[in-house]
């Protein structure tokens, strides 16, 4: 039996490896994924630290990949600078004083506080963010869950919202949220959305933004043209709130 069915067998469905390439005076890490599943093209992009990810198809020879790394170039180099240019966030150290985002607007922390219902823990008063905790480890807590608990309202009358203004949305998807790094939603091949939590931070427009993206993945699974034309149907000035979003990413996602 083959090694490559072997894996197959196993569920090993992709192959890593590292190297460098120099661009533009500079040395690059470069990681290759090449995937042993359906994968027809070749896709770069840019890691955290402005190392370059390359995916592709297992077969795909190493004078493809060279080639799609440097006709590309110029626009590696300008993210490179982007993601060099843009602030390090530090993490929260959950203590008064700090600002924490909910729906594009920051609030400050207020912890010890005492809040009229008994049974509420979190809320936002006259521009603040009240906990009633002081402890740093309970406020982190307390602030994740009562985010979850925000999301899953918010994205669902969103989702409701907007499935019924979408003519090829036949039923409301199902609804999942996860705590994401590197992307803000996705859509399964059975229809299913799921939302990052940490999107609760952004502003209604950007939320609105990911939302009509997903639903628009259920005419067309894919970035094709007809998937475009769908957005610009759907909200024609997508590509303004798209924008916003990746302008404020890093700050969304500090934990």
């Amino acid at each position: 039996m083959s090694s490559s069915l072997k894996d197959l067998l196993r569920g090993n469905t992709e192959e890593k490896t590292q190297r460098s390439v120099c661009i533009g005076g500079e040395r690059l890490n470069v990681t290759l994924i090449r995937s042993r599943r359906r994968r027809r093209k070749l896709s770069l992009q840019l890691d955290a630290e402005g190392g370059l990810v390359v995916r592709a198809p297992f077969a795909a020879r190493r004078v493809e990949i060279d080639g799609l790394i440097f006709r590309n170039s110029e626009w590696i180099m300008q993210r490179r600078r982007e993601l060099q240019e843009q602030p390090r966030h530090i993490g929260f150290r959950f203590i008064d004083g700090e600002t924490h985002l909910f729906l594009g607007r920051s609030y400050v922390l207020r912890s010890g506080a005492e809040l009229i219902a008994s049974s509420q823990k979190v809320a936002i008063v006259d521009g603040e963010l009240l906990v009633q905790t002081r402890s740093p480890d309970a406020i982190s807590r307390l602030l994740q869950k009562w985010y979850c608990q925000q999301a899953q309202q918010h994205f669902q009358q969103r989702l409701v919202f907007f499935s019924a203004q979408l003519p090829w949305v036949n039923t409301i998807p199902a609804l999942r949220l996860r705590r994401m790094r590197s992307r803000w939603g996705s859509c399964s091949s059975s229809g299913r959305l799921c939302l990052n939590t940490h999107l609760i931070k952004a502003s209604e427009r950007c939320i609105d933004y990911v939302i009509v993206h997903e639903l628009c993945h259920l005419q067309e699974f894919n970035h094709s043209p007809r998937f475009y034309a769908l957005m610009d149907a759907a909200m024609p000035e997508w590509r303004e709130r798209k924008a916003e979003l990746e302008a404020c990413g890093g700050v969304i996602i500090r934990e």
